[in-house]
């Protein structure tokens, strides 16, 4: 296959002028070799690079697309949007679509319903009424921060604190990985430990964590309580004022780095529409608890006035149900 290639048009042009470029200045066998280590993605930016590329690395792009498994199909379009600035990859129909800068978490219910080619229906989200962030919304806010010269307006509209009443939301970027903080507060005539559960409305994949949290935070006001989901890179953190007139519940995630919206680090945060929690808690991912808090916070730490306790879950509980049968 090398000899083959070696003798093609492309590597004779490549051969007969000499190159500026660095990469084409190395030895043909060098630079066949690196190319047949590439993902299918990179080989097909590189073959649109220039007239030796392109007939180095030419191939049935049809054929061998028709080839991958649907994972690696989508994998093909994300590596693709990955340089791309004025696209995203579609899940549904693996495609790119254009970038549209009026879509941001905060306005995605307006512009849901929009004209798009493949009638696209959007991935599931991380959302809380009126505020719905997407996966490519993670997407276009770390490519653009890495990109850094384009489509900044859009980034500043993508990481815009979003606050209604009872509710505040602060997407930061570090390290290029995506986090949120989410904030509750409630004041005076607290309504029951489920109302509060319903209004914060995130997506703990073990939802008794806050049940549970709540109440423990009731039995030590002006304490803060922590803990973290048993399933993703989620720390959550609850207090109730001395007063108890006041109740502060927020929530930290790691929503991973730029990838599919078929990667465990996403999927380990989005609930399966298709099965309840309790009977299909979903993927795991592994990290170190309270570390997704302490990347970000700043106000709230193990000093006086809070408590790391550990809140019992539902599989604890359980397994000890279990035990005692």
């Amino acid at each position: 296959m090398h000899c083959f290639r070696l003798l093609g048009k492309g590597c004779r042009l490549y051969m007969l002028k000499k190159p500026k470029a660095a990469i084409l200045q190395l030895p043909p066998e060098i630079l066949l070799l690196i190319i047949d280590n590439l993902a299918l993605h990179d080989k097909f930016l590189l073959s649109h690079t220039c007239k030796a590329l392109r007939h180095l690395v030419s191939q049935d792009w049809d054929t061998e697309f028709s080839r991958l498994s649907l994972e690696d199909q989508i994998g093909f379009w994300v590596g693709l949007a990955y340089t791309l600035p004025n696209r995203w990859a579609c899940v549904k129909c693996c495609k790119l679509h254009p970038v549209d800068t009026s879509d941001v978490p905060a306005a995605f219910w307006r512009v849901r319903y929009r004209d798009v080619p493949c009638s696209v229906e959007y991935s599931r989200g991380i959302e809380v009424e009126g505020y719905s962030m997407q996966h490519y919304h993670i997407q276009f806010a770390l490519k653009l921060s890495r990109l850094g010269n384009v489509h900044q307006q859009y980034l500043a509209a993508l990481m815009a604190p979003y606050t209604r009443t009872g509710i505040s939301l602060i997407p930061p970027l570090a390290e290029s990985r995506s986090c949120k903080e989410w904030s509750l507060h409630r004041l005076a005539h607290m309504p029951t430990n489920h109302d509060v559960q319903q209004q914060l409305a995130i997506w703990l994949r073990d939802y008794t964590l806050l049940e549970d949290g709540i109440a423990l935070a009731y039995a030590s006001p002006g304490q803060w309580i922590f803990d973290s989901c048993l399933h993703c890179p989620t720390d959550i953190a609850i207090k109730i004022s001395v007063d108890e007139r006041e109740a502060t519940v927020r929530a930290w995630h790691d929503f991973g780095t730029e990838g599919s919206p078929l990667d465990i680090s996403w999927k380990a945060h989005v609930r399966n529409i298709n099965a309840p929690p309790w009977l299909d808690p979903g993927p795991y991912v592994h990290y170190t608890h309270g570390s997704i808090r302490e990347m970000w916070s700043e106000d709230i730490s193990h000093c006086a006035g809070s408590s790391q306790a550990k809140v019992p879950s539902f599989y604890t509980k359980l397994i000890h149900g279990l035990c005692r049968l």
